[in-house]
């Protein structure tokens, strides 16, 4: 019998829902993107359960939604969470391909809000995702756990291992694709939100809150 409830806990991870760190700044971050720039969709790689897309479907409830998930049990248990919301459109692939799928269609038109966080498995999209995006005219792209210096935020790290520490989510992981200059945090790392984010604009006119303070390499 199928539950009703949406699922809030992750037994996978003994997650629960995080929405944007439970950091009240990078919520109202992203609140100040919606109301300034009014986006035309949110595009967010890396659904999980589906929590995020639930949060921003019930603040936003016209606001086109497109996410992709590759973990079947995960993309099976957000199809669930998420058919209460119509405007949440799920996908079940690799998102480089997603992103391609949806590029012509969706993307080439209006501003699309992007949140990047597939960053689970062996193979990390993020570098990839950033290399369809990047040749859009305009976007504004949030890269979740994303690490900084002065204040210092963490970030998610790639490909290490117990002998290798792998290669941070950084600027310099970016740097290449996106460009040196973005906007990180400007304020001490608290618990629990103690990961960072970088936003990286382009073709719009956007000042981010003073919470937010450009940055490059």
């Amino acid at each position: 019998e199928e539950m009703s409830e949406p699922i809030l806990y992750d037994p996978r991870t003994d997650g629960r829902p995080v929405i944007w760190h439970k950091d009240p700044n990078c919520e109202n971050l992203v609140k100040h993107i919606m109301e300034t720039l009014k986006p035309d969709r949110f595009v967010e790689t890396g659904t999980h359960m589906g929590w995020t897309d639930m949060w921003m479907a019930e603040h936003y409830p016209s606001l086109p939604i497109f996410t992709v998930e590759i973990d079947a049990e995960y993309y099976a248990t957000a199809v669930h969470n998420c058919k209460p919301y119509p405007n949440i459109k799920l996908f079940h692939m690799s998102s480089p391909d997603f992103l391609n799928i949806i590029y012509f269609d969706v993307l080439k038109k209006g501003l699309t809000f992007f949140s990047l966080d597939a960053h689970w498995w062996n193979y990390v999209p993020l570098q990839d995702e950033c290399k369809v995006i990047v040749t859009l005219d305009k976007y504004v792209v949030l890269v979740d756990d994303f690490a900084c210096n002065n204040p210092r935020f963490g970030g998610d790290s790639f490909g290490g291992d117990a002998s290798h520490p792998g290669v941070e989510n950084n600027i310099e992981y970016l740097a290449d694709i996106l460009g040196k200059r973005h906007y990180r945090p400007n304020y001490e790392a608290l618990p629990p939100y103690h990961k960072g984010y970088g936003l990286f604009i382009k073709g719009v006119d956007y000042t981010p809150p003073k919470t937010m303070r450009e940055d490059g390499i």
